[in-house]
């Protein structure tokens, strides 16, 4: 079970860098299909934070109606991932019974709570990490394609592996003083993205307390998230590009940011400059009666500058009761859900 999980994992990982003309391998398994206990996602809150900030993790564990759900066991990966290595993390931190200078386990829970590490910019980041003692310094780590760089953490249920992240706030490396200074004043932590409505289709909007009741039958949902505005505006009760406690105290004093595809800023190496992008939307879709038509469904980057929806269909398999889980994510590794009930009609 341990061994399947990290496969899909890491199949998951780098089927984006298989090129068109690869052979992917074809599996029956419906990922969208809840029919044993199952770790859905890993929320970090803050969804990006700097070294000994507290963090707290959250898992979405879920099961079969009427199920209970078991408790995770958690571990904050310490160890760094080898060069030779090509999984997302060291198999260190995977163990079944992992040394404790690899990892620092948490008490068990659906959430848990930790505080980044001083140096986790040189153990995860940008900078080059402490030499060990009788071995050569090692080299920074590779920023993804957003720019950023995480904190490795692990929830186990039973044999099975998840793995989660916490995006870390670094300064860029090899930029001059003006650029640091511009990164400095325009980039702003990233906020996890938040499904604000989920409706049938464009009508019907489905209620948070209470069950919602539809006929058998496909069924178009849809799932909105708010907009992000692109400029900033001292008073909108968002802290982003260039607001801070000295500029705008009415935002910043406890600073969040949109809970949509938000604009940021990154340094691009190739051109040399601090330069704006924004973020893309995925939800994965899940349901415990039936399936949908996609597993995942979202707006790359160009997309959510001009749309703040995304819709699938589901196929309920029964009447009775049905719950429908969303994970929303946000190419900056900020990511949350929704749960949704209904109930099916024959």
């Amino acid at each position: 079970m341990r061994a399947r999980a990290l496969f899909l994992f890491l199949l998951a990982s780098y089927l984006p860098l298989l090129s068109v003309g690869a052979c992917v391998p074809e599996f029956d398994t419906d990922l969208s299909q809840i029919s044993a206990p199952r770790v859905l996602a890993i929320a970090a809150s803050p969804a990006e934070a700097a070294g000994r900030q507290t963090v707290t993790l959250s898992a979405l564990v879920v099961g079969p109606d009427g199920e209970p759900t078991p408790v995770l066991d958690w571990r904050v990966c310490l160890a760094r991932k080898a060069l030779t290595e090509l999984g997302p993390v060291s198999p260190a931190c995977l163990e079944p019974r992992p040394a404790s200078a690899d990892v620092q386990r948490l008490p068990p829970g659906n959430s848990a709570e930790f505080a980044l590490d001083q140096d986790v910019c040189r153990s995860f980041g940008p900078l080059r990490p402490t030499p060990k003692p009788g071995e050569p310094a090692g080299r920074p780590v590779d920023a993804d394609v957003t720019g950023g760089f995480y904190q490795p953490v692990v929830g186990t249920l039973d044999d099975s592996v998840t793995l989660g992240a916490v995006r870390i706030t670094c300064d860029p490396i090899n930029v001059n003083r003006d650029q640091a200074l511009e990164y400095k004043e325009r980039y702003r932590p990233n906020e996890a993205p938040r499904i604000a409505s989920v409706s049938i289709g464009d009508d019907a909007l489905v209620p948070d307390d209470a069950a919602f009741e539809l006929p058998l039958g496909p069924t178009r949902l849809r799932a909105r998230w708010n907009e992000c505005p692109t400029e900033s505006a001292c008073g909108d009760g968002l802290c982003t590009e260039r607001e801070d406690k000295a500029t705008c105290a009415e935002d910043c004093e406890a600073p969040h940011g949109c809970t949509g595809a938000e604009p940021y800023v990154w340094y691009d190496r190739e051109n040399q400059r601090v330069a704006p992008r924004h973020e893309g939307i995925s939800v994965a879709w899940y349901t415990s009666n039936g399936r949908f038509e996609s597993e995942q469904t979202g707006l790359d980057e160009n997309e959510a500058q001009r749309r703040t929806d995304t819709e699938n269909v589901w196929q309920p398999a029964r009447p009775g009761p049905a719950t429908v889980w969303l994970v929303i994510r946000d190419t900056r590794g900020g990511l949350s859900w929704k749960t949704v009930r209904f109930v099916v009609s024959g």
